[in-house]
């Protein structure tokens, strides 16, 4: 995006994981245990933020996602929906590292999905850059 400045690029080591809905029951809310578990684990990596943007800045986030391949799958790429992907790294980011008020301040997101290429490691990487 022309006027965009890469502000920083976030690496997580773990295997991504779409976001769930939350599940709603006479007991309470809740989410997927594999959901809850990616987000602690998430949270222990990022720690707090040493970056702050006004609430009315603009942001254009990318995010990528590389998933493992089943031994036994015969798709060509990850079977879980891109954008869901995108919200739960965009959920930790938000909750964790306080750098934007709200991820309402995304005006663009590019997020892409794949397998992991033989030897790689799965992951997530996050690059976010504010619009000038």
């Amino acid at each position: 995006m022309e006027g965009a400045t890469l502000v920083a690029s976030i690496h997580l080591p773990l295997e991504p994981v779409p976001a769930s809905r939350p599940r709603v029951t006479t007991y309470g809310t809740y989410y997927q245990k594999t959901y809850t578990a990616w987000m602690a684990k998430a949270k222990k990596l990022l720690g707090a933020g040493n970056l702050t943007f006004h609430a009315k800045t603009p942001l254009f986030v990318v995010v990528e996602s590389v998933s493992t391949k089943a031994r036994t799958s015969k798709l060509t790429y990850p079977r879980y929906d891109v954008d869901n992907s995108a919200k739960a790294v965009l959920d930790i980011v938000t909750k964790v590292t306080g750098w934007w008020h709200d991820d309402d301040q995304i005006i663009l997101l590019t997020s892409s999905k794949r397998f992991a290429a033989k030897g790689e490691a799965a992951h997530s990487n996050v690059h976010i850059y504010r619009c000038d």
